[in-house]
């Protein structure tokens, strides 16, 4: 009877588990935390037409959304015409063609950066226009003027050719451009009053050669 008595008081001994992960850090393992980033739509919309379709599906736009986006677009519509106000490269595909390309840049600054008489060609022929219905003797001489004016033109267009034509393939030794093409976009630049000139003018008559068709930041 003691021997059962014994037997019985023994607690029965715990049955051994075997160390988990969190035992042996001490705390449980953190959750990694969700690392996915919202990815574009597979086949984003290409055209006009298809983006109205996805923002008909999508649903009507609250005020705040409309705002933002209007927002957003004439931010967009700044930096775009602050890009084709400095006539920078990485804007060319919103120029127009004739003034796409590193050399047409190039060509621009040339004519830019320097003072010619052609800049007052306009002016001078709207003031002969006016001034013409004067007498014969005043017709005369301001025929002569129109003719020394457009001698002098012509003498600056050949030298504005021959210096484009060096920094052109100083520059550009590879160009696919022709330099006839290039000549012709120089001279009609230069005949053309600066205010009115687009793009921009960028240099200033005291620019450098070397300041020549950088990209303005």
């Amino acid at each position: 009877m003691a021997k059962k008595s014994v037997q019985a008081e023994t607690p029965a001994p715990e049955e051994t588990q075997p160390a988990s992960a969190t035992d042996k850090k001490g705390k449980a393992t953190p959750k990694r935390p969700n690392q996915s980033k919202a990815r574009p739509p597979a086949n984003p919309p290409l055209t006009a037409k298809e983006k109205r379709e996805a923002q008909k599906k999508a649903g009507p736009l609250t005020k705040e959304q409309k705002k933002q986006a209007k927002d957003d677009l004439r931010a967009e519509r700044s930096r775009i015409a602050e890009g084709q106000w400095k006539g920078d490269p990485l804007f060319d595909k919103y120029h127009l063609p004739r003034d796409r390309g590193a050399e047409r840049l190039l060509v621009r600054d040339i004519v830019d950066s320097r003072w010619s008489v052609g800049q007052y060609y306009m002016f001078g022929a709207f003031a002969i226009l006016i001034l013409s219905t004067g007498s014969v003797q005043l017709q005369s001489y301001l025929f002569i003027a129109l003719l020394v004016m457009t001698a002098v033109i012509v003498f600056e267009s050949v030298l504005l050719a021959r210096r484009v034509k060096r920094i052109v393939t100083k520059r550009h030794p590879r160009t696919e451009q022709r330099m006839g093409a290039l000549y012709w976009y120089a001279i009609q630049r230069s005949i053309m009053p600066r205010s009115m000139r687009n793009p921009r003018p960028r240099m200033s008559y005291k620019a450098k050669e070397d300041d020549l068709g950088k990209v303005v930041k």
